[in-house]
Order: structure tokens, then C-alpha cells, then sequence
């Protein structure tokens, strides 16, 4: 576990699964609301976290539907019963079905159930006096969706340091996935960015050095 925080805003990243998802624990010090975003894995670790916090409520806030981010669903589901799952509209279908998710291409299937919050553009997740943004950003998946903070963005795998994410896969598209960072993320002051995979970075950073916005990618 690594922690990082912005003002009374903490954020502990977790790094689960074969495909080393980052999994992260969003909550305000002291708040009975909890976001755990992406849960990749069923977690002993986690889940013993989430009972010493002793959240009321608890969102599972998932960026995209693909089947390396939501493997751990049903198990804090089932162990942390006041869980409640949260994906875009987009993206929706994708939890139940492994080959939308794409599971069934990667090793066994997963299902998840449906989700209990359908998210849209602009929607928003609180945890105490911090409310967080829900900014959709198409282009790895249809409903790909950023939680933005005022200190802090968790991206999923849509931007990533000094990447962006893949968009080859069914229902990406890589004009739509530079132009939304562009517009949604980029447009923001400078924080912190927490992506789905691999270090975090900063806007500051991806804005002046990331190689997928030179001039052959300019919209």
C-alpha cells in the first residue's frame, strides 16, 4: 500500500492482479464514506482496511468495464454488504457479460452483477466535505469515465504517465480518447493523476512531456 494525500483527502493505492491494476481507496480522515475505485482482485488486505475504517457507505466506483478492473466486485460486494457499484451508462453492460469485458479472450470468465448506480457526465461521489466529478472520456472503452478532485484525478486507462490507454480494443477509438484527455483533463489545473496502471504523474507533466500529444496527435 502506498498512501498520498490532498489536504484531509487520502488516497491508498493498492496494486492487484496479474495485470498490476492500480486499485485505490479514496476517503476524507475520519468520514463514514468510502470510494474504493477498480478493485481488481478479491483482497484479504483490502477488505481488512475497509472494516478498520468502518465505513457506512461505501461506492465502487468503477472507471471502465474491462474485466482486469472488476474481478474484485462480488467479493467486497458479499464481505462489506453496505458496498454499493457505480459505472457509467456506457459501460454498464459490460459487467455481466465476459465477452464484452473481454474475459473471455484473457483467461476465465468474469461476471459481475449489475450495478446499483448508473453514472453520467458531471454526475458526482462524496466522501465527507470532498466531492468528487465524474467526467466521461470515451475512447478506451465507450463509457470510460475520470473522478476528479480538486487536489487529485484517477484516470483508469485512459491516461497513464507518459502513455494513453489502448484503443484497439472493441468500442475504442483514438481521436475520440487524445481529444477527450484534452478537453476534460488537460483544461484542469495542475494535480495529481492516478491511472489505472503504472506510476502516478501530474497534469503538468502529461501536458508538457507525454508523447501522444505532439504534433501528429493534435485534434
Amino acid at each position: 500500500m502506498v498512501n498520498f494525500n490532498s489536504g484531509s483527502l487520502i488516497c491508498e493505492r493498492y496494486i492487484l492482479g496479474p495485470l498490476e491494476v492500480n486499485t485505490y481507496l479514496v476517503y476524507e480522515k475520519g468520514s463514514s464514506e468510502g470510494i474504493l475505485i477498480d478493485p481488481a482482485e478479491d483482497s484479504q488486505t483490502i477488505l481488512k482496511r475497509l472494516k478498520e475504517l468502518d465505513f457506512k457507505t461505501l461506492t465502487i466506483f468503477i472507471t471502465h468495464g474491462h474485466a482486469d478492473h472488476i474481478q474484485g466486485v462480488e467479493f467486497f460486494r458479499k464481505h462489506f454488504p453496505v458496498s454499493k457499484v457505480a459505472i457509467s451508462e456506457e459501460d454498464a453492460a459490460m459487467l455481466p457479460s465476459p465477452t464484452l469485458n473481454l474475459s473471455v479472450f484473457i483467461g476465465d470468465a468474469v461476471e459481475v452483477g449489475s450495478a446499483d448506480i448508473l453514472l453520467k457526465d458531471g454526475d458526482t461521489l462524496k466522501t465527507g466535505a470532498h466531492e468528487g466529478t465524474l467526467s466521461h472520456i470515451a475512447g478506451h472503452t465507450p463509457g470510460g469515465m475520470a473522478l476528479i478532485f480538486d487536489g487529485m484525478v484517477f484516470s483508469g486507462d485512459t491516461l497513464f504517465a507518459g502513455s494513453v490507454g489502448r484503443s484497439d480494443f472493441p468500442g475504442g477509438d483514438g481521436k475520440q480518447l487524445i481529444k477527450g484527455i484534452k478537453e476534460k483533463i488537460f483544461s484542469l489545473s495542475n494535480r495529481q493523476v492516478f491511472p489505472g496502471h503504472g506510476p502516478e504523474t501530474t497534469i503538468a507533466d502529461e501536458k508538457s512531456s507525454n508523447p501522444f500529444f505532439g504534433t501528429f496527435f493534435n485534434i
